[in-house]
C-alpha cells in the first residue's frame, strides 16, 4: 500500500513536467529571424521617420539609454507630429546582429555604422530587449553606446 501511493505520488509529481512543451529548434530559429526582422523594420522607420511604424514598433513602457548615456523613452524616439525630417534618426545600418530568445524574451545585438560617410556620429553598438506580447514582438528596452576609433 505504501510503495502505491508513493508510485501515484511521483507519477502525479513528474506529469505536468512530461507534458510541458520546450520551444523547439525550428520556434526559437523561427522567432530569431522575426525580431531580426523587426529589427531591421525599426532602422528603416527610424531613417524615414515613419512615426506608425515606430509606434507598432516600440511598446509605450519603452525605456532606453542613448548614446550619450541620457534616459530616453518612446516619447523621446518618435519624432513629434509634422517635424519632418530634420536630422532626429540615427541613419544608421545594421550590422553583425545576432538575436537570443528566452520564451516571450529575445535580445538583439548589434553594430550601427553611419549611413552617410560625411556623419560625425561615431559607430554604435546596440542591445535591444523586445518582449512578445498578444502574439507580436514590441522593444522594451534599448541600449545604444558609441564606439570610440581605434
Amino acid at each position: 500500500m505504501r510503495r502505491s501511493v508513493l508510485l501515484i505520488t511521483l507519477l502525479v509529481t513528474m506529469a505536468p513536467a512530461t507534458f510541458t512543451q520546450t520551444p523547439t529548434k525550428s520556434a526559437t530559429n523561427d522567432a530569431e529571424q522575426a525580431v531580426l526582422k523587426l529589427t531591421q523594420e525599426w532602422l528603416d522607420a527610424d531613417e524615414h521617420q515613419d512615426r506608425a511604424a515606430l509606434n507598432r514598433i516600440i511598446a509605450d513602457d519603452f525605456l532606453g539609454t542613448g548614446p550619450m548615456g541620457t534616459t530616453v523613452s518612446k516619447t523621446d524616439v518618435i519624432p513629434r507630429e509634422g517635424t519632418g525630417a530634420g536630422g532626429h534618426g540615427l541613419f544608421i545600418s545594421g550590422q553583425d546582429l545576432k538575436a537570443r530568445v528566452f520564451g516571450d524574451t529575445a535580445i538583439v545585438t548589434g553594430r550601427g555604422v553611419p549611413k552617410s560617410q560625411q556623419s560625425e556620429r561615431p559607430e554604435l553598438r546596440f542591445t535591444i530587449v523586445y518582449l512578445k506580447r498578444a502574439d507580436r514582438w514590441q522593444m522594451v528596452a534599448g541600449h545604444l553606446s558609441g564606439i570610440t576609433p581605434e
